[in-house]
Order: C-alpha cells, then structure tokens, then sequence
C-alpha cells in the first residue's frame, strides 16, 4: 500500500507501507482507494508546516489527506450494509488502499456519482454545515466570501438550495468561475469591483477566508441581524488587526451573529438524538450530487495521478488562481 507522509515544511513524499489483507477480522473491510481530494485549507497549512495551529492536530512526521472515495473489494463475515464493489467516501488519507472496521464513516456514493464530485463531498458539506448553523431559509441572499475550493463548493451548494448567491474572490477567475456553477453576482474588491452597493444586504455570509480584510468585507455586507458563518480562520498568520473585530456598528447597531461552523459532529446516533450530523451531511450532498442539483465537477482544475500530487501542493502554496480544486488518481497504484 502506498501513502502520502508529511515528514515537514514541503516534504511530502509518497512511499510504501505495509497493510496485511490477507485474514480480513468478521467486522472489517478492505477498500482501495480510487481517488483523492485536496484541501487547499487544512491540507495546504500543514504542507506549509503550519499544522499545530488548528488545536489537537499531530505533529510531523503525518499523513494528510481526509476526502477517499474507494471501492469496498472485500468485507468481513460480519459485515452486512456494504457489500463487494460499492464505492464509499470516507475521511481515509490519501493512500491506495485501507482496512477499516464496518461501524466507522464509510458512505456509500450513488452511481450517478463521479468519484471525481464524490471526493468534494466533505469541503461541500462544511458549506452546508454553515448555512444550517446558521439557520438558513430558503430564498435568504447567501454571501460567500473566499473562493478557496471550499468557497467554491458552498456557492454550488447554496444555489441548490435555493439562496441567491453573492460571491467575493480576490481574483477574477475564481470569480468567473462561481458563476458558472451557479452565483448570481461576482466582486474582487482588489481588481476594481466594490462592495459597497452591498453593504447590509446579505443575510447570511459564509467566510471561508482568513484575511482580517475579508472578515471585514463580510461583517460590513451582512444585514442588520444578519449571521455571519465562519469556516476560515480568521487572522491566519496575520499580525492583530487595525481595527476592533467587534465594532459596535457591526455588534451593536447591526445586532451581528458570528458562528463558528467548522466542527461538524460526528456522533453515530439515531436523528431524534441528533437529526444532522457529519454522515447524514454527507448523505444529503451526495443525495444533492446525484439528483444534479448539486453541480461541483467544474470546482476540479487538476486531476493527477497520485504520485505527482506535491505539484498540486506546490501551485497551491503559490497561491496559484488556475488551481480551484485538485483530485489524485490512485487506481493502478497497489
């Protein structure tokens, strides 16, 4: 089996580990990996050797990764929900290849799937953990502000659902792109475009940036009461900001809800427990992707076999505006 290691800053190397598969246990199953996604926040930050910033996350030497969709290629006595041949996503690394036991997140993907589409499901469902934080209604005017690949993949998501949608970029492709895959509007503040004409007018803005400049875009476009979803991470390697992040014009007279919308749960329970948690988000982006409501294969710019994936890594450390999204291709790869 191979797999993707971080040993460091830029050091990603693609090397062989050992899986034994031949004596699968009742309640396991063996599934090989088809393809891969990045993640140009989480995965990006620790290629950049910034991966302590997020709380509880390990040291170096690591894996990365977490967006697999693979083929379940054999199960246990014991297992019964998946069956030989069914393609599931799961939040695996990127490697070829895993063994993993039936009660873990293994989530089937519908035929009419791509595995391409698939492997965003996860950076889709954040979008859509945002809005229902954010107690979204139907026909509310969305504002995403950051058009990383999850930007990207939760204005797809919010026109499926019915928002009028707003983009922000801080390029002109990546705005180009949005409305494509379905924003009603497109800004770059830094290439002549302002926001202005939108000041008070969203009802929820979903910030996927981490620039102090692009909270403060999406704190001055919200309405009064409006709600303000944050996925990024605000001041990312930024020193403090000149400006109160808590303005009273925002926080008093706009009366701002601000809502941290990164951490989905992912309690196994029955919905009268807990009626959406991480599985039935995922379900429900993959039922959306399947009914083609929910379009993000025009989100992927890159798809390379999984040997080459650091070139992704690098043009994503490079802030290159051509990459949105990026897949690796593990099929063939023992």
């Amino acid at each position: 089996m191979k797999q993707a290691i971080l040993y460091g800053a830029g050091d990603l190397r693609v090397e062989e580990h050992s899986l034994d598969s031949g004596c699968l246990k009742p309640n396991e199953l063996y599934v090989s990996t088809e393809v891969t996604a990045l993640s140009t926040g989480t995965d990006l930050a620790n290629y950049l050797g910034k991966s302590t910033e997020i709380p509880g996350a390990p040291d170096y030497p690591r894996p990365v990764g977490y967006s697999n969709v693979g083929i379940v290629s054999r199960v246990g006595t014991q297992v019964r929900h998946l069956h030989q041949g069914q393609r599931v996503f799961s939040l695996k690394p990127h490697q070829s290849a895993y063994i993993a036991q039936a009660d873990e997140l293994l989530v089937p993907v519908p035929d009419a799937v791509s595995s391409g589409q698939a492997s965003l499901a996860y950076l889709t469902q954040l979008g859509l953990a945002a809005l229902r934080q954010a107690h979204y209604c139907v026909g509310e005017d969305v504002a995403v502000v950051g058009l990383g690949v999850i930007g990207l993949c939760a204005i797809a998501l919010a026109r499926a659902l019915g928002a009028r949608v707003v983009a922000v970029a801080n390029s002109r492709n990546r705005a180009d792109l949005a409305l494509r895959i379905g924003a009603d509007a497109a800004f770059v503040p830094g290439d002549g475009d302002s926001c202005e004409r939108l000041q008070d007018l969203i009802d929820v803005v979903i910030l996927t940036a981490n620039s102090w400049d692009a909270y403060r875009v999406a704190v001055d476009i919200a309405r009064p009461y409006g709600r303000l979803s944050v996925l990024g991470f605000p001041g990312r390697g930024q020193a403090s900001p000149c400006f109160n992040p808590f303005d009273p014009r925002w926080f008093y007279r706009k009366s701002l809800a601000i809502i941290g919308a990164g951490l989905i749960p992912r309690l196994e329970c029955e919905p009268a427990v807990l009626r959406f948690n991480l599985r039935r988000n995922l379900e429900s982006v993959l039922a959306l992707m399947a009914s083609g409501a929910l379009q993000t294969e025009p989100i992927i710019s890159h798809r390379l076999p999984a040997g080459q994936m650091k070139l992704a890594y690098e043009l994503a450390a490079r802030h290159d505006k051509a990459l949105t999204g990026a897949v690796f291709d593990w099929r063939g790869i023992v």
